[in-house]
């Protein structure tokens, strides 16, 4: 007698981070959730579902999902909207920014892995992107250290990378980051570094401030546009380097910012 494979039907908050058309009327999904971390799911005829899917299922929105698991990839049963973010999708820079966001998440992340701190990360970073408020480049700086810093991959910010030397007073007006051991450099250690990058000091100490103050405080910062500026520099280079490779995101949203 065949063994009839068990269906289960799992309901979750997510994150849509990634749509690939799959045929004439399907797609597969990516999602980041909070319990599961990275999620595919195959939502079959969503491009002509009106009653279903119709405006639900754009990139970089907060949604309650039904997926059901059976023998291979999991459906998509249900999909309603939390909170759209609407404002994210009609501005290039800030679709870029999420995009990018969203590849590297997906690049780090493995399936099944619960990812409550990233999640949370993600929604309020998606959030203060749909603010017009706040500056998109802001933002991505705020992102990008958090994530690092939940990846385990944080800048070392406070000790020299080389020799471990305290970097907590800074007498200089601008610092060198060896991007090669991840963090600052003394004056004893900098002749070694081969990957680097000068910084000045108040846009270290505001890194620094973000860090320390974690998810709870990071999004009231303010930089200036010359901080943020370096802030993107500097970890724009340094995050690709620990994953391994460049996103393909990373140069669409250069020529996006440039234009």
């Amino acid at each position: 007698m065949a063994l009839i494979e068990p269906v289960i039907i799992r309901k979750a908050q997510a994150i849509l981070l990634r749509k690939v058309e799959y045929g004439d009327h399907d797609v597969v999904l990516t999602f980041l959730t909070p319990g599961e971390g990275k999620v595919s799911a195959f939502a079959k005829n969503a491009k002509k579902s009106v009653k279903r899917f119709s405006g639900v299922l754009e990139l970089f929105t907060l949604l309650e999902v039904v997926v059901r698991q059976g023998k291979g990839l999991p459906y998509l049963e249900e999909a309603s909207i939390i909170s759209p973010f609407e404002f994210i999708r009609t501005d290039y820079l800030k679709l870029a920014y999420a995009g990018y966001w969203a590849e590297v998440t997906i690049q780090w992340l493995e399936e099944g892995e619960p990812q409550q701190r990233l999640f949370a990360l993600f929604e309020s970073a998606l959030g203060a992107l749909h603010d017009a408020r706040r500056a998109p480049g802001t933002v991505s700086i705020l992102f990008q250290l958090l994530f690092l810093d939940i990846a385990g991959f944080a800048p070392s910010l406070t000790l020299c990378a080389g020799c471990g030397a305290s970097m907590e007073s800074l007498s200089e007006d601008r610092v060198l980051f060896d991007l090669d051991r991840g963090g600052l450099a003394c004056r004893q250690c900098r002749g070694e570094a081969r990957q680097r990058m000068a910084i000045s000091a108040g846009t270290i100490k505001q890194l620094r401030w973000v860090l320390e103050e974690g998810l709870e405080g990071a999004f009231r910062v303010r930089f200036s546009p010359a901080a943020e500026r370096e802030g993107l520099a500097l970890l724009e280079r340094f995050l690709p380097r620990h994953l391994g490779r460049e996103p393909k995101s990373l140069s669409f949203l250069s020529k996006i910012r440039s234009s």
